[in-house]
């Protein structure tokens, strides 16, 4: 009996627990190999001259040592798993157009997610969490919600970010607004009461899509979406948004904001690699310049863009449509 045959013992869950636990702390390996890949010359070798082995590999880049073929072989295999001997993201840079999830799904990652159910309350869980962490602190901090009646989380997944936004802000009228197979995994009341307050909390929870139309507000947030789309998709969400709000109404955006030229930071470092990863799932998806989001809000009606404060790698960002 061959290792594929021979029968699991562990479930696919179970799988994935452990072994991603396994797999995080070892995961400095893989640019490691690649760098190492590059700069022997392997990547260029097998992408010029096709699909060669190892020991041809060895031979083309003239190194005699009599382990480098099995230690190429290594090298590619663990490159090969990640996908990276078959990435599209040359492709998509030489190209233009799809990015490199669509061109490997034949779908953006969003439609991908709609279509299984499990990777969507994966995804769904991993936003949640992302939540929590930011959301919290700026709760502490920012009392821009404070004067709203009605508060409209755009793309605002199972609603952890109105959650936390309530518990600060019992008065408000909470609305979430998301994809409509995204809204089908939110539970129909995320806050049942908060000790001291004798108020029922509940978030309404709405299906649409943020390109078509977005609900009427006195505040719409907009946490880590702008970064998923190009300046078209940002400037229709943004113009729908100046539609639907009061005179008096603005845009809370918590996004990414990178420096004009590179920073050596924790701070920006962090911000180009998330700008990579938008790049990477989301068509024209990225992080955004200070002069990017005042092109951004002058191009759908708002004032300049207010600044109020930075948590982590993230800015809160006020858009007015009056000052």
């Amino acid at each position: 009996m061959s290792s594929e045959e021979a029968p699991a013992i562990t479930i696919s869950h179970e799988d994935e627990d452990i072994l991603k636990a396994f797999e995080i702390p070892s995961m400095v390996f893989v640019p490691m190999v690649l760098k190492g890949a590059l700069e022997l010359g392997i990547l260029n070798c097998w992408a010029k001259c096709g699909q060669l082995s190892p020991l041809d590999i060895a031979a083309r880049l003239s190194i005699d040592n009599p382990a480098t073929p099995d230690m190429i072989n290594r090298l590619l295999r663990l490159l090969a798993s990640y996908s990276f001997l078959s990435h599209c993201l040359e492709d998509a840079v030489k190209e233009g157009g799809a990015d490199p999830f669509t061109r490997t799904h034949g779908m953006n990652m969003f439609d991908y997610m709609g279509q299984y159910p499990r990777l969507n309350d994966l995804f769904n869980k991993s936003m949640m969490s992302s939540s929590a962490i930011y959301m919290a602190k700026i709760a502490q901090h920012y009392s821009g919600f404070s004067k709203a009646k009605t508060v409209v989380d755009l793309g605002g997944g199972i609603g952890e970010t109105l959650k936390i936004i309530l518990s600060k802000n019992p008065h408000i009228r909470a609305i979430n607004y998301d994809l409509p197979h995204v809204i089908a995994a939110a539970p129909p009341f995320l806050v049942k009461s908060i000790p001291m307050i004798s108020k029922v909390l509940c978030i309404t929870h709405v299906g649409g899509d943020i390109v078509k139309a977005v609900p009427k507000a006195d505040v719409h947030s907009l946490k880590s979406v702008l970064h998923c789309g190009d300046e078209e998709f940002c400037v229709k969400v943004l113009k729908n948004c100046w539609e639907a709000l009061p005179p008096t109404g603005k845009v809370v955006i918590v996004d990414e904001v990178i420096p004009e030229y590179p920073g050596t930071d924790d701070v920006s470092q962090t911000n180009f690699l998330m700008d990579l990863n938008a790049l990477r799932f989301a068509p024209g998806g990225k992080a955004r310049t200070q002069r990017e989001f005042t092109d951004l809000a002058r191009a759908s009606g708002f004032h300049a863009p207010k600044y109020v404060l930075r948590v982590y790698n993230l800015w809160l960002i006020e858009l007015h449509k009056k000052m």
